[in-house]
């Protein structure tokens, strides 16, 4: 290879490095702002981001401790990474272990305690045969799963529905909210969410499903 090779090859390295580089922190940016149709859908709320850029609100809901989370999945095998939207409650809740009903279950799952969960539950009657019940505590379980039968079917008639979770402390559910494109991702490995929609209206919903769901177990043992 020439000389005059050699630095037109470099030139192009330095050029898509900077590509590389300049997309990245636009991505960046565009992150910080997509939980941006969710402000004030919690009382007091405070705006907080991870290392990379994806934001977090923090407050209260129906006077209790609550959590609007977004979390980024790139380690399912040959699949694109997918944007999840983790609703939580922080409140007691009277179950005696921890109870997670999952949709398509992959135990590749970094973002739930599903996969290092003892007791794996036949599902009740009706439910969904890619709906996987894991618990901490069987006989707690059993009688949650029972109860829970009919708000848990309603919740994951809903194709974006992920995830519902109940444990002593509170209560989480796990909403996809976009999958990245697939072009942009194969040629940058980089996660875009264009179409990534989230509305105060919508994250209030799943946050008054999970109080609903907390409630199920008042005046219970």
């Amino acid at each position: 290879m020439t000389a005059a090779a050699i630095a037109i090859a470099s030139v192009g390295i330095v050029g898509l490095g900077a590509a590389f580089l300049r997309d990245q922190r636009q991505e960046k940016s565009r992150r910080h702002d997509l939980l941006g149709g969710c402000r004030g859908a919690l009382e007091g709320e405070v705006l907080q981001h991870d290392h990379a850029g994806y934001p977090s609100l923090i407050g209260s809901y129906a006077g209790h401790r609550a959590e609007l989370r977004l979390v980024v999945d790139m380690i399912q095998l040959r699949k694109l990474p997918v944007l999840w939207l983790q609703a939580t409650l922080h409140r007691p809740v009277a179950i005696g272990g921890v109870l997670s009903l999952m949709k398509r279950a992959s135990n590749t799952e970094f973002f739930s305690p599903h996969g290092e969960l003892d007791h794996h539950m036949r599902p009740p009657p009706g439910f969904p045969p890619e709906l996987s019940l894991k618990a901490s505590n069987m006989g707690a379980a059993e009688d949650w799963a029972a109860r829970l039968a009919d708000p848990a079917l309603e919740f994951f008639a809903e194709d974006r529905a992920k995830e519902l979770l109940m444990t002593p402390k509170g209560v989480r559910l796990t909403w996809r909210v976009a999958e990245t494109e697939r072009g942009h991702y194969l040629t940058t490995r980089l996660a875009r969410f264009e179409r990534a929609e989230i509305d105060r209206a919508g994250a209030q919903a799943l946050l008054a499903r999970a109080a609903d769901l907390a409630e199920l177990g008042e005046g219970a043992a």
